[in-house]
């Protein structure tokens, strides 16, 4: 928890002392090979942003997300179920492409528990690991934040968000 704490102060914190932005973007997605609803939050810095005397500007975040994956799987055996959300943690890079207007893409790791019935009452659980990635366009502006993308995962995402 300390590390979370202390994660989100850095990146909070780094784009103020560099004369740049920070952001805080809530996401949603829909479809993807998870093929349920994902909640997501990512957190970040514009860097050599509107404000910085060298113009320019690129970002880097850092966000989270789960997605509601949860079956309940039968007591015969039929197939792999999915047991809770997968959840997943990712990296954001982004260029501006024109003034307030950024192209972005991300990498991650998703993780989701699943059961297999064995037919006699039982369950074997197992734990799928996924990379993942992302591609979006996002428009920032003070105070300002949105975007839409694809997600391999968690398909067509979007988010709205602030920019400080």
């Amino acid at each position: 928890m300390k590390k979370i704490i202390f994660s989100s102060m850095v990146f909070l914190l780094f784009p103020v002392m560099s004369h740049g932005a920070g952001y805080v973007l809530a996401t949603y997605g829909s479809g993807g090979e998870v093929e349920g609803p994902s909640y997501g939050i990512e957190m970040g810095g514009i860097f050599l942003s509107p404000y910085h005397p060298a113009g320019g500007a690129f970002s880097v975040g850092l966000g989270i997300s789960v997605a509601d994956t949860d079956e309940d799987p039968p007591d015969r055996i039929t197939k792999t179920y999915n047991d809770g959300n997968e959840q997943e943690v990712h990296a954001t890079f982004g260029a501006e492409i024109t003034p307030a207007f950024f192209g972005v893409a991300g990498i991650g790791y998703a993780s989701q528990d699943t059961v297999q019935p064995d037919g006699l009452g039982g369950k074997d659980s197992e734990t799928d690991s996924h990379a993942s990635w992302l591609l979006g366009v996002r428009y920032v502006m003070e105070w300002f934040n949105i975007g839409v993308g694809y997600h391999n995962r968690r398909g067509v995402m979007a988010g709205l968000g602030i920019a400080f």
